[in-house]
């Protein structure tokens, strides 16, 4: 006569660990829009803009020290935020980087001198404009 094996009820998952690793649609642009402000406002108190500052009144972080600890603790945050919305798009350009061929000195140099005489080209037609564009508003008014 067979055994009949009793049937294990499957472990159930963390509910935690499950909330943990389900990515959400927008998450990665609601975390970009808030590392960016927090890290906006971290800057403006660290560098005693008028528009924000904190009050002396308030506890803990109105003491002198304080405030500044708190506003480089909350850039940090910011930094890292930013680097965790940025850094999986930038992981799959890695590998391809590594397929580069990089140019020798020689067309390194030859190609820096060709973009820079063109700048200097474009730059002087732009001016040219610009002087006879203020010629003729001159003449006008």
């Amino acid at each position: 006569m067979a055994i009949k094996e009793k049937k294990r009820p499957e472990e159930e998952k963390s509910k935690l660990l499950e909330v943990l690793t389900t990515e959400y649609k927008w998450e990665n642009l609601l975390l970009g829009i808030l590392a960016t402000l927090s890290g906006a406002l971290s800057l403006m108190i660290i560098s005693g803009n008028t528009l924000l500052q904190i009050n002396e009144d308030f506890p803990v972080l109105g003491q002198e020290p304080n405030g500044l600890i708190f506003a480089w603790v909350l850039f940090a945050i910011s930094v890292f935020g930013l680097i965790l919305v940025v850094y999986p798009f930038f992981l799959p350009a890695l590998p391809e980087l590594k397929k580069i061929s990089w140019p020798t000195r020689s067309k390194f140099i030859d190609a820096s001198v060709r973009v820079l005489i063109f700048l200097f080209i474009l730059t002087g037609v732009i001016l040219v404009y610009n002087i006879l564009i203020l010629r003729l508003l001159g003449g006008i008014l």
